[in-house]
């Protein structure tokens, strides 16, 4: 009898201490979470307050370029081709055929080649599939984004040797024949190291914070410093957008409307011109265009005509606060002055 009760206090004991450990690393990675949540916002408060468009890089060795345009692709695939070093690329859809031809020929010459996809793109769910697979039979490390650390990867990046490419395209060919997308090339020390950093973090699922003068990468602070930059126009803002689905952006554009009086324009598709947010928009004397020729897929902001934000965000909620996105500021005389000639052309 005496043994038996022995062995009955051994297995709750035993439970006991099983139960308590269990519970006691919930206990301790909850906490640990709120910390690391509590220290987020208190350095996005910091990091907040003390960005200043005054205080942004600017680069020098920069192009930007625009589509519909095949010679873009041509210029893309040499690039890809003459890599010494690596390619690196994280992006939401990639079907073009020279483009994943040119990457598994760089692959077979010892070119250091990963990838990021994302594994379900919005409506068009095995997209990517192909490609992986191909991908994967020629040995290039291929990865899909973590859904744990944001919705979906909506990315447009390239990386080959020290040329940081960063974009509103996906990698397809509609890209380059039927759409109105924007890329901006250069090249930056700086820059380029940055950027490695985060897609290596992403590549191996890791989840940081990000904080740069130039650079924002969402899902961290993407609501807020939109919002600033948008009350720090004084005098003009001209966007090209796919849609007005954020009531909080939307709100600040009429805003900033009423209270500056300054011209707000956007260029939209023609998917978007009956839209409610965009009659409301409409009314509140916000000159919203058509674009006349090619299929609107750009997202842009131009800021009183020197600040110029190149992105991967749509006007919604879900792009704004739970998607992987990479935008950048860019001040530059000469790439602010072919824009506003594209846009003019656009919108008028």
């Amino acid at each position: 009898m005496n043994k038996n009760k022995v062995i009955s206090s051994l297995i709750i004991i035993n439970f006991l201490i099983i139960f308590s450990l269990f519970n006691f690393r919930e206990y301790y990675n909850f906490h640990k979470e709120k910390i690391e949540i509590s220290k987020n916002e208190s350095e996005n408060k910091k990091y907040l307050k003390d960005f200043n468009l005054n205080n942004i890089n600017s680069y020098e060795n920069i192009e930007i370029y625009e589509t519909p345009d095949k010679k873009l692709l041509e210029n893309l695939v040499e690039k890809i081709n003459n890599a010494e070093k690596y390619v690196y690329i994280e992006v939401y859809m990639l079907t073009e055929t020279r483009i994943r031809e040119s990457l598994i020929k760089a692959k077979k010459r010892w070119i250091d080649i990963k990838v990021i996809m994302e594994k379900d793109p919005y409506l068009a769910y095995s997209i990517n599939n192909k490609t992986y697979d191909e991908f994967q039979k020629n040995n290039i490390d291929v990865v899909w984004s973590n859904t744990k650390n944001y919705s979906l990867n909506h990315t447009k990046l390239i990386l080959i040797d020290w040329l940081n490419i960063i974009s509103t395209w996906n990698l397809t060919y509609s890209t380059f024949t039927q759409n109105r997308d924007f890329f901006v090339f250069i090249k930056d020390n700086d820059l380029n190291e940055k950027l490695i950093g985060i897609f290596k973090d992403d590549f191996t699922w890791i989840k940081k914070t990000i904080y740069d003068k130039n650079l924002v990468v969402s899902p961290s602070i993407s609501r807020e410093k939109i919002l600033k930059l948008l009350d720090s126009a004084n005098n003009d803002v001209k966007i090209y957008m796919q849609y007005f689905s954020d009531d909080e952006i939307n709100n600040k554009l009429i805003e900033i409307r009423k209270k500056k009086k300054i011209n707000i324009s956007a260029v939209i598709p023609k998917t978007a011109v009956d839209d409610e947010n965009t009659k409301i928009l409409i009314k509140n004397w916000i000159n919203i265009k058509e674009i006349p020729k090619y299929k609107m897929h750009a997202k842009t902001i131009l800021i009183d005509e020197k600040y110029l934000l190149i992105w991967s965000i749509n006007f919604s909620n879900y792009s704004i606060d739970k998607n992987r996105e990479i935008w950048i500021i860019i001040e530059n005389r000469k790439i602010i002055s072919k824009f506003l000639d594209i846009f003019k052309n656009d919108f008028n």
